[in-house]
């Protein structure tokens, strides 16, 4: 017997046990509300032995299980141990559908009339989740007991991400909240009942999402070396717009509670947050995505379940939101004064059509999948730009709001208060005028931001003589000011250059001199790049890391970063070319991606799989492209099983030389999109080229601004949600 999976197939049990007495609860029957109550504490119970069953099982190391096989190992550290238990999809969904528990059981802690049918809804994702669970569960077994793991993603074994998705899974959890609540309103036709509850959980779902997404984005920045903390890549994005929407509800549910206006707008919005929640599953889960994204899962059967309680959820809310449509009144807003209710709709306004350009983008690959015989996916710069404009209007809005008054129209008290920051506003574009921004759109963007930080800077001084706890607000918004200046200095003024070093060769760049100094092997199987770094005679040591990974069996990168005090300097090496092997005959590429080798660029185009209709012959051939000598060539090797034998016959390159220089398949990864490359030729191993890296040099200005930022927009998110909770 399955003990792990017998522990989800009851507590689905139990939850829709406690679903049904919460029903009877809602239509008036007292003793049922009791009982529901009861079995939901019984459910979360159930749910958390069967987490931490789970994680013993992680740390015994029992292989048995599929889930446990292939994303852990007896070599891996402890807590890298620990995070191996949401590394995969169902280790995720376990830990999503115990924090939802938990969510619903602090809920209960100061629940209110709405309880039976708020409670109701978060039973049912309870129960959906635990659904999935039991169709894939993450007990599942093996048919052998392997002697060791398959270990954990290199990538992966990173101490931010040991907590980047817990937290991000908490923020999600926690969405069910005012979603719950929201469907809870509309069937007892309490429209403003649920307003003080909902604004703490979406400014607590706020927090945990957003912290959750910039821990995400400084493993990008530290880890991937791909120089970036933000890369527009589609399940990235799922979780940005949620994360807007929840901003936007937390707004406008303070418009709400204030002036008695938007109760349509952030019942509906509550609801789509929830949905664009499980819409973040479904992208990252469907396979869909596969050929856009780095993150995505493959497909495991679940598309049509993740599909149906969208839309379940869809129809359902939208059929009691029409039916109570006319009941539901509110106070109009004059859109066109400068009254704070007015800024406060712009801004949600604004945050809204963000959220919808970034989910067109991100669902960009499955539209055109619909319409069209492939998928295409949206150019980074379509974000860019898009939301370039919109960001000026979200700070202008976060500088003149604060300064506003609910109801009143008073400019002249207006300008007054606007005074002193607009002066230091003018300082600080002038001061980027003199560091070197000429861009118009870049200077009236840096205006804006820093009218942002300024306004909200006095707007601290000014609450904290009250109480700290006033202060919370003008917080994020000073954050939200650096991180704004922050993306736009360090987005359009870095300088990156890709040099090549040889030992005790120094090379002067950017005003630094750096020299190779040899490599060490780290017991970790990391290798160890070691780089002295001079400037004005000081000197520091740089350690970017450069290694094979046989889990993803491709080269893997780690950079160094040096931070300082207006710039990041960044080292990531992009290969490395050794005495005794100058130059290796094998060659890894992924679909899409481009390596050097020898005198040769080469590009894997994707897997030609021809055509397989005599059974005893089947032949996968890579498409390449191949520049060389300025010139673009399309080369297809092949890999060839003819009556179960395998053949790979040779190719040749383009070569200006006498010497036939070939190249063979000599292994594929069809699920990884993957092709090993062989290479013939003597003149590729030519023991006289020296030993050499080369490295990719960055300098990243304002970096500190993007992080401080962040952390001064997380600090006063959660000012703010300690002042909620004391109301």
């Amino acid at each position: 017997m399955n003990f792990g999976l017998l522990t989800i197939i009851v507590a689905f049990m139990t939850s829709l046990i406690s679903g049904y007495f919460y029903y009877s609860a809602a239509r008036g029957d007292v003793n049922s509300f009791r009982i529901g109550r009861l079995i939901y504490k019984i459910t979360l119970a159930i749910i958390t032995f069967s987490s931490i069953y789970f994680l013993y099982l992680i740390l015994t190391h029992s292989f048995q299980y599929d889930y446990i096989y292939r994303y852990s190992s007896r070599s891996l550290p402890f807590f890298y141990l620990i995070s191996s238990f949401w590394a995969g999809q169902e280790g995720s969904f376990l830990l999503w559908t115990l924090f939802i528990s938990i969510m619903g059981f602090l809920y209960l802690r100061s629940s209110s009339n709405l309880e039976p049918w708020s409670m109701l809804f978060i039973l049912v994702v309870q129960a959906f989740f635990l659904f999935l669970m039991i169709h894939k569960s993450p007990f599942e077994l093996l048919p052998i007991l392997p002697p060791d793991g398959a270990g954990l993603n290199p990538l992966l074994q990173d101490p931010w991400m040991v907590i980047h998705p817990p937290i991000l899974f908490l923020g999600y959890a926690a969405i069910t909240i005012p979603f719950a609540l929201a469907m809870a309103a509309l069937i007892r036709k309490d429209f403003n009942g649920w307003i003080q509850q909902a604004l703490a959980w979406s400014l607590f779902s706020s927090i945990t999402l957003g912290a959750g997404i910039i821990i995400g984005g400084f493993w990008a920045y530290e880890v991937l070396g791909w120089g970036g903390y933000w890369g527009w890549d589609p399940v990235e994005n799922s979780s940005l717009i949620p994360w807007l929407t929840i901003l936007a509800l937390f707004h406008g549910l303070i418009v709400q509670k204030f002036k008695n206006a938007l109760p349509k707008f952030n019942l509906v919005l509550a609801v789509l947050t929830f949905v664009l929640v499980i819409y973040a599953t479904f992208l990252t889960r469907s396979g869909m995505l596969a050929d856009f994204s780095v993150h995505s899962f493959q497909n495991n059967g679940q598309n049509i379940y993740l599909i149906s309680f969208m839309v379940g959820v869809l129809l359902l809310s939208a059929f009691f939101f029409f039916k109570n449509y006319s009941l539901i009144r509110n106070t109009k807003i004059d859109m066109f004064s400068l009254i704070r209710e007015s800024g406060l709709l712009w801004g949600i306004i604004a945050l809204c059509l963000s959220a919808l350009i970034v989910f067109i983008g991100t669902s960009w690959p499955i539209i055109t999948r619909l319409f069209a015989s492939s998928s295409s996916s949206v150019d980074i710069s379509v974000y860019n730009k898009l939301n370039f404009p919109i960001a000026i209007v979200i700070a202008l809005l976060i500088a003149i709001t604060p300064y506003l008054i609910w109801g009143k129209l008073d400019i002249a008290l207006l300008i007054k208060r606007l005074i002193n920051s607009g002066v230091l506003t003018i300082i600080s574009v002038i001061i980027g005028l003199i560091f070197g921004v000429k861009q118009f759109s870049l200077m009236f963007f840096i205006m804006a931001a820093s009218f942002a930080f300024w306004t909200n800077i006095f707007t601290i001084i000014d609450r904290a003589k009250i109480s700290w706890l006033d202060i919370g607000g003008p917080l994020s918004h000073v954050g939200v000011g650096l991180l704004f200046l922050g993306i736009i200095v360090s987005g359009n003024y870095d300088e990156h250059k890709r040099v090549q070093l040889q030992p005790n060769d120094p090379v002067e760049l950017f005003g630094y001199k750096l020299k190779y100094i040899g490599a060490t092997e780290n017991p970790n199987g990391k290798t160890q790049i070691n780089i002295d770094v001079e400037k004005n005679g000081n000197v520091f040591h740089s350690h970017p890391k450069l290694y094979f990974s046989k889990y993803n069996n491709a080269w893997m990168r780690e950079p160094d970063i040096k931070i300082l005090l207006l710039n990041d300097l960044y080292i990531s090496v992009l290969e490395r070319k050794q005495n005794d092997e100058a130059m290796s005959n094998k060659l890894v590429l992924t679909k899409g991606e481009t390596k050097k080798f020898s005198d040769y660029e080469i590009e894997f185009l994707g897997f030609d799989f021809g055509n397989h209709q005599m059974a005893t012959t089947v032949s996968i051939g890579a498409n390449l492209k191949v520049r060389y000598s300025d010139n673009i060539y399309v080369l297809k090797p092949e890999m060839i099983y003819e009556n179960n034998k395998k053949f790979t016959p040779i190719v040749y390159m383009p070569s200006q030389s006498e010497e036939k220089r070939s190249v063979i398949v000599s292994n594929i990864d069809a699920d990884k999109k993957m092709v090993e490359l062989t290479f013939g030729g003597t003149s590729l191993n030519d023991e006289d080229v020296p030993e050499r890296i080369v490295v990719e040099v960055s300098t990243k200005p304002f970096m500190n601004f993007v992080w401080a930022g962040s952390i001064l927009l997380t600090l006063g998110t959660i000012i703010a949600f300690s002042r909620r909770m004391k109301i």
